[in-house]
């Protein structure tokens, strides 16, 4: 059987394939292309913001630069108030002469003092703690409480456990009672890193 293909069909079958080939051009070349044309606005703010935010680096770089030094004198001064870590026993002996001189201030007799062993509180930094007990009035443990917070150098009371030493049961019977408390009190102190000490 023999197919004979008319005029009109090859026309048909022409224009079929014309069709295809501007389908196949639409779908891999005009269509991608438009999808990107319809990201490029968001693609730009993104570059635009990329490029905003490279300007203020490069703006903001001379003035780190001379941020640095400020830092570094603040950081310094900062440390004034830290106990010089080069040396355990000069700290230690420093803390003690500070805790006494701050004992004396408020009329307080240490009876028992205890250094305890200095601790690592990060990479920088150690804390040297001391345990003292003592008698004392409210007053004078409010009076020494204080001048810890107001010494020279950055102190912590780390715990404080207050009993009294006379629980009173009655009334006194002549004259007012003396109020004593027993004191159980630990303070601590930031030692400066050994590497800046000196």
């Amino acid at each position: 059987m023999k197919v004979e293909i008319r005029e009109r069909d090859r026309r048909a079958l022409g224009l079929l394939a014309l069709a295809v080939a501007l389908y196949l051009v639409a779908s891999w070349l005009v269509l991608p292309s438009y999808d990107r044309l319809k990201l490029a606005p968001a693609v730009a703010a993104e570059k635009e913001d990329q490029l905003r935010k490279y300007r203020r680096v490069l703006l903001r770089k001379d003035r780190y630069v001379q941020l640095i030094p400020t830092a570094k004198r603040q950081v310094a001064a900062a440390e004034t108030v830290l106990l010089r870590g080069d040396n355990l026993s000069l700290a230690t002996a420093e803390l003690q002469s500070l805790l006494e001189d701050i004992a004396k201030r408020s009329d307080v007799t240490i009876a028992q003092r205890t250094v305890l062993s200095a601790r690592k509180i990060d990479e920088f930094y150690n804390e040297l703690p001391v345990s003292m007990a003592f008698d004392a009035t409210p007053a004078q443990l409010v009076n020494l409480l204080t001048n810890v917070r107001m010494a020279p150098k950055f102190l912590t009371v780390r715990s404080v456990q207050v009993t009294a030493v006379q629980p009173i049961t009655e009334a006194p019977k002549s004259g007012e009672h003396r109020k004593l408390l027993h004191v159980n009190l630990t303070i601590a102190a930031i030692l400066e890193p050994a590497e800046k000490a000196g």
